[in-house]
């Protein structure tokens, strides 16, 4: 394919178009699934949200008659907020003309298409698991033993987490004449909150695939724990009633066993996904779970 300007242009349409799809296909946490809470504030002032919280309160008690309803019942509304700050994303890719040349458009629309869309995907991903390790940091329901090489696995209510998108991902390209190289630039804006740390768990499991280093390695009651913890916080599920566990390749092979034995591990309905990354990190469902795998877990060092 000869590097005329018109066939870069098309190309580059191409991507343009094709980026927000392809990201939206690979990324998991942003999903209404997961994330009960979202705000998108695209073309308007700030990085920040201001997000309203409504602070707890307790049941009705018993009144003796004539007693004052007030004293043992009274619960001031006093909302508090919690601050969503959208930070920036890039990814880069440089494309020689050489290779427009000899590799053709298709193949190199594709690659394109796919490293920026999942590079912006798995920052994204990070960054909410990041978040979820610190919220959660002390709601630990998984290996205890010192060991530094944990994954740190979550069970996590719909309303924990809030996400926020000031920017869809965006490309833009440049155009080096020095070097004869076309470079493509991709970035998004966008970023997590912690709502109500009770509202999730982290389930830490050894980090190795196949180390069965004593007390370094979960199984499902690990996880059953977890969700009786979010259970008696009064965590909201997903509207299945199954909290989403997400869990590391290694953590996975250690409960792929026991998971094809119980007899609720069944894989849900694909059509009932919403995109391939969660069609593809489906595992199964468990002791009040349904597990999807990912890379993109922080690891943790208990050592």
């Amino acid at each position: 394919m000869a590097t005329t300007s018109t066939d870069i242009q098309d190309l580059y349409a191409n991507i343009v178009a094709d980026v927000v799809p392809f990201y939206e296909d690979a990324v998991l946490l942003p999903n209404a699934l997961f994330m009960g809470t979202q705000y998108n504030i695209e073309n308007t002032a700030g990085n920040t949200v201001q997000i309203p919280l409504v602070n707890d309160w307790t049941d009705a008690s018993s009144v003796a008659a004539g007693g004052s309803i007030a004293t043992a019942n009274t619960d001031d509304f006093n909302p508090t907020s919690v601050s969503l700050t959208l930070t920036k994303k890039g990814k880069a890719t440089d494309v020689h003309s050489e290779a427009l040349e000899d590799g053709g458009a298709a193949m190199v629309e594709g690659q394109i298409i796919t490293r920026l869309s999942r590079g912006l995907a798995q920052a994204t991903d990070i960054t909410g698991f990041d978040a979820m390790n610190t919220a959660f940091a002390a709601n630990e329901d998984g290996a205890s033993a010192a060991y530094a090489s944990y994954e740190a696995n979550m069970v996590v209510s719909p309303e924990a987490f809030a996400y926020g998108i000031k920017r869809q991902p965006t490309v833009n390209m440049f155009y080096d004449v020095d070097t004869d190289t076309h470079q493509f630039r991709a970035t998004i804006r966008n970023g997590f909150a912690n709502l109500r740390s009770a509202f999730g768990r982290r389930v830490s499991s050894n980090a190795v695939v196949g180390d069965a280093t004593a007390n370094t390695v979960v199984d499902l009651a690990d996880f059953a724990k977890a969700v009786a913890n979010l259970r008696a916080a009064n965590a909201p599920t997903m509207g299945n009633g199954l909290y989403p566990a997400f869990i590391g390749p290694a953590t996975e092979n250690a409960i792929l066993a026991q998971l094809g034995n119980v007899s609720s591990a069944t894989i849900p309905s694909l059509s009932e996904l919403g995109n391939q990354a969660l069609m593809m990190g489906a595992v199964g469902q468990a002791v009040g779970c349904m597990f999807f795998r990912t890379n993109n877990l922080p690891t943790v060092d208990k050592s």
